[in-house]
């Protein structure tokens, strides 16, 4: 890569931070706004939340853990400077295979591969960090979310909550059932058998029995026309026979 392609790709990268993480948009309207009910919205924001919680702590330990190696390398480096120090005193000729000065030189080699190793380890640290920051934001927006939502439904009520389970069984049902019709999508029999398991009085189950019930009622109207088609062609046969 050319110099000048070097600054001009620096140069826009500096002008342009994109986050790597989710938009707010997204967050709000495709992993929330997407559950058909408040209550169904608070436990995706619970779940999203806990997610992240466990993000949040890995990308801690990972943080803890380059300040530890960056304190190694450097002991590992100051260690090596010791030697440079110790062997730069010794004035004698070398003998059965003493080479002060390659033995210095090697160690000046072996520091600046570990200088590298430690800039190395210090990008990755500030990625990391960066990770962090980014999903604190998502974290921050999710609480915030939680507070309104919370504002207009009440406080999160069980998972197992009957009546929250009612209706977001109830909407969700309602909604597929709704697209389905919209498309002219024929029901599938999972979906049917799901829907009539809901207690009687729930607003889908009364559309897909309507809807069975206009299907059966479409059937049988349809059956007794080909029934009295089939009983009147043997009529029209006989009386044709006759004029001849």
């Amino acid at each position: 890569m050319s110099i000048e392609l070097t600054e001009k790709v620096s140069g826009i990268l500096k002008k342009s931070e994109l986050p790597d993480r989710h938009t707010f948009f997204q967050i709000e309207k495709f992993l929330i706004g997407k559950e058909p009910t408040g209550q169904a919205q608070l436990w995706q924001i619970v779940r999203e939340l806990n997610a992240r919680q466990e993000t949040v702590e890995s990308y801690k330990k990972q943080l803890i853990d380059c300040e530890d190696e960056l304190e190694l390398f450097d002991i590992r480096i100051e260690r090596l400077n010791r030697n440079i120090r110790d062997l730069a005193k010794i004035e004698i000729e070398p003998t059965e295979g003493e080479y002060p000065d390659l033995r210095i030189q090697e160690c000046e080699i072996n520091i600046r591969k570990l200088q590298r190793e430690k800039e190395n380890l210090v990008k990755a640290a500030k990625k990391v960090q960066q990770k962090l920051k980014n999903v604190m934001e998502e974290m921050s927006f999710l609480a915030h979310g939680y507070d309104r939502i919370v504002a207009v439904v009440g406080e999160m009520k069980p998972l197992d909550d009957e009546a929250a389970q009612r209706e977001y069984w109830n909407e969700k049902l309602l909604e597929e059932f709704n697209l389905r019709v919209m498309f002219n999508r024929p029901l599938d029999p999972e979906f049917i058998k799901t829907v009539l398991s809901l207690e009687d009085g729930s607003p889908v189950k009364g559309h897909v029995i309507g809807l069975v019930n206009n299907i059966q009622q479409k059937m049988i109207e349809q059956g007794k026309k080909e029934l009295a088609n089939k009983a009147e062609r043997p009529r029209v046969e006989v009386k044709a026979k006759a004029q001849g």
